[in-house]
């Protein structure tokens, strides 16, 4: 059954663990955060700021319930006049379209960028705060679009010129020009206007770039955002982002203007084709009405007393209705051959004269025409926002086309049934005309010739009059026409985007904290070294003995440094709690093994101070070099012979041969002899065994370096005779992988008094708590030359 301990789920952080670390690290995190608020210092400082402009625009009749143009028969039979659709997605469009971006630019001076350099960076120079001009013949056969021209001026008339084009530059040659002159380079006519004298002697580099308004338009329709103000209202907010706002401002201004004069080009346009059907009626009407008139005229004149009867009379007024009534009919035949025309010839952009009261009925066909209309003004707009880039719009374009294609088909197709049912209209009115024509067949000739020419005259003439009266009337309406489009608030700076200087340091303060804790936790998270006495006590029940410090002297051994070191502090600390696990009953010596799970982790380092804080506590001790595959190195304290375990254990030499005097008194030393072939069967002889049955009867203490156990299984034997095992565990080295190990070894009954030592502390981080508790060591820091190592910051910080 797997341990407890094992079982248990560790949270990889918890609140103590990581106020520990910040305490360990804070040097690095305040260092980071430092750093980062000097970067957004900075930042502030030499970053061209970046401000928002903002405008607003309303637009009447935004959900597009009434017709998208002036209809001939609004005119003609009533209705309002040139009142406009102005679907606010669609006006959104028409804002940002590339062609009346360009309509504005043209009317701005922004075919020329000025820009001044500073001390750290360029800035755009905006009219009053350019120190220069240039003037150039736009008929030039090669303007060089796009190219950065820098001026360096030599006094109060000349200048040079330079650009890092290589093909223009080398037409300048540096050569000396004159302000206020024409020059042409490279077919490219133009001059250098200097607004002050006393510009010369600035240093400032001075820089310009003749603009290609094409690709400025598409600059400023990626840049402009044009956006609703809310769902109730039909307001639409236009923002640009720059750094420089006095140029934005003039621009959005200039745009709405062009925005507002473009609405009513539109509906003065509607206003034309209006005019321009009535025209084609009135023409042919005209006609009529002239010969109708020759031939009055000239019946009147021979038949001078000619008296028209009463039945006569009531029958021409009869004729006459009925010939207003089919006038209408004829009136709406020819709209319908015109409609039947426009649809089949398939435009897409030329608006059609669609009649919002013409007479008609038929709800279908009204709301197809409406529809026909919404979906050439969305075809306008996006085709003249359409970009390169933009597959969205192009998209859009296509499936608008392909909607009016089928649309057009569904109209035609409602055409045939109301042009049917108009010409059984008109048949019906033929039949009552001619009805009432055989009535005039009683009357005398001359009066029924004067009654026909005097009803077709009247008709004629009464049908010119109204025509003329609706012509007069759309002029009217056309010189009162007003823009839909009304500007409720012109273009004014509404932010400082960036830099934005609390942002900005917020920002830094978050990252210059987030990234090293980051960093930190990430090197915790995948840290497979065991790091942290808690980490310890966590994954294994095996006690911990005691900590041993890093030790910074280049000597391993305790005998050449200072007894009142930290270093030698621990080990007493060590021996004190050794004998705690000691039992004090027995007169035979007692067997301490020294191991680790692999090499490196400082078992022989342990084992010979351990032995020799022994010695100088008058303790009889005896060092055995274990490990003969790896035998160790004993000149420190004052034995260098060869001979020792392996040679005793092969037979080949006595117990007095291998046990050596060291130079510190009570302190004997057993090397590990040659390096055998068979170093596991040594160790697991009987011979062996009697060695330490014979050394228990003249030492106190026993140590015993072994091979470590995680490796080779050489130390497992002597582990299970020891009186006190001791494991080697070394910080940020040993494997978390190899306690797991221990755990289980320590479960399984295999190791007995086992208790775990842990080695090459790291100072600071016991000093600040990190991991570690008190109690271990005596407190690292409180001797007097670990308080002159210690840096002046950590002298503060332990005060």
């Amino acid at each position: 059954m797997e341990s407890k301990i094992l079982q248990q789920q560790e949270s990889p952080f918890n609140i103590q663990k990581i106020l520990n670390m910040v305490l360990a690290y804070w040097y690095l995190i305040l260092g980071s955060v430092m750093f980062a608020l000097f970067i957004a210092f900075l930042i502030n400082r030499y970053t061209e700021p970046i401000f928002e402009v903002k405008s607003s625009v309303m637009v009447n009749d935004p959900k597009g319930k009434s017709n998208a143009s002036a209809s001939a028969a609004a005119v003609l039979y009533g209705g309002d006049m040139f009142k406009s659709v102005n679907n606010l997605a669609n006006e959104a469009i028409v804002l940002k379209s590339k062609s009346l971006v360009l309509e504005t630019l043209r009317k701005l001076e922004f075919d020329v960028t000025y820009y001044q350099q500073g001390k750290i960076k360029l800035s755009e120079a905006y009219k009053e705060s350019s120190p220069f001009r240039v003037e150039y013949d736009t008929a030039s056969l090669d303007i060089p679009y796009e190219v950065m021209f820098k001026i360096d001026i030599l006094d109060p008339k000349t200048f040079v010129m330079s650009t890092e084009n290589v093909a223009w530059n080398s037409q300048l040659e540096k050569r000396a020009l004159e302000f206020d002159k024409y020059y042409t380079i490279n077919k490219f006519t133009f001059k250098v206007i200097l607004k002050s004298p006393q510009l010369s002697n600035n240093s400032n580099e001075l820089i310009f770039k003749i603009n290609n308004l094409n690709n400025l338009a598409y600059r400023y329709v990626g840049g402009l955002s044009v956006t609703p103000f809310s769902k109730d209202v039909s307001v639409l907010d236009l923002k640009l982002t720059g750094p420089t706002p006095s140029k934005d401002i003039d621009f959005l201004n200039a745009h709405m203007e062009t925005y507002m004069h473009n609405n009513l080009l539109l509906k003065n346009k509607q206003a034309v084709n209006t005019v321009n059907f009535i025209d084609d009626q009135l023409l042919e009407i005209g006609d009529s009405l002239n010969i109708i008139e020759s031939r009055l005229e000239s019946f009147k004149r021979n038949n001078v007393n000619l008296d028209i009867s009463n039945s006569g009379s009531s029958i021409a007024t009869g004729l006459q209705e009925m010939e207003s009534e089919k006038a209408v009919l004829l009136l709406n035949a020819e709209y319908y051959k015109y409609l039947t025309n426009y649809l089949k010839a398939g435009k897409e952009l030329e608006q059609v004269v669609v009649p919002s009261n013409f007479g008609i009925q038929d709800p279908v066909l009204n709301q197809l025409i409406g529809r026909l209309i919404e979906l050439q003004t969305t075809i306008l707009a996006l085709t003249q926002s359409r970009t390169p880039d933009n597959p969205g719009i192009t998209e859009n374009l296509r499936v608008a086309r392909k909607e009016m294609t089928e649309l057009r088909q569904n109209i035609l197709e409602s055409m045939k049934n109301i042009v049917a049912s108009n010409n059984i209209a008109l048949r019906e009115v033929n039949q009552r005309i001619n009805s009432a024509s055989n009535s005039l067949r009683s009357l005398p000739s001359a009066e029924r010739q004067f009654i026909n020419i005097q009803r077709l005259h009247k008709l004629s003439e009464n049908l010119y009059v109204f025509l003329m009266e609706k012509r007069a009337e759309t002029g009217i309406a056309k010189a009162a026409n007003t823009s839909d489009v009304t500007i409720i608030s012109e273009a004014q700076v509404s932010a400082n985007i960036a830099p934005t200087s609390s942002k900005n340091y917020t920002t830094a303060f978050l990252l210059g904290l987030a990234l090293p804790l980051a960093l930190i936790f990430a090197k915790e998270y995948f840290n497979t070294k065991l790091s942290t006495v808690d980490e310890l006590k966590k994954m294994t029940a095996v006690p911990v003995l005691g900590i041993i410090g890093h030790n910074k002297k280049e000597s391993r051994t305790l005998i050449d440094q200072n007894p009142k070191s930290a270093l030698a502090e621990a080990f007493r600390t060590l021996r004190s709690n050794l004998k705690f696990m000691t039992s004090k009953d027995s007169d035979q010596a007692k067997l301490v093994v020294v191991t680790s799970s692999i090499s490196g982790e400082g078992k022989t380092f342990s084992a010979k101070n351990l032995a020799y804080i022994l010695a100088i506590s008058n303790e009889k001790t005896l060092l055995i070099n274990a490990d003969m595959r790896k035998p160790n190195d004993n000149t420190d304290f004052g034995v260098s012979k060869n001979i020792g375990l392996s040679n005793y254990l092969a037979g080949h030499t006595g117990l007095n041969n291998i046990i050596y005097q060291s130079v510190q008194e009570n302190l004997f030393i057993l090397p590990s002899g040659d390096i055998p072939p068979n170093p596991s069967e040594l160790l697991l002889s009987e011979r062996m065994n009697e060695l330490l049955n014979n050394l228990r009867l003249d030492f106190d203490y026993i140590i015993i370096d072994t091979p470590p156990v995680g490796i080779l299984s050489d130390g497992l034997e002597m582990m299970r005779v020891a009186d006190v095992n001791i494991y080697m565990v070394r910080q940020d080295y040993t494997p978390k992988a190899f306690i797991k190990d221990l755990q289980q070894q320590y479960e399984s009954g295999k190791f007995k008094n086992t208790a775990v030592l842990f080695n090459d502390v790291n100072q600071q981080k016991l000093t600040y708590g990190y991991g570690y508790g008190y109690g271990y060591g005596y407190g690292y820091g409180y001797y007097a030359e670990d308080v002159k190592s210690r840096t002046w910051w950590k002298r503060v910080l332990q005060s």
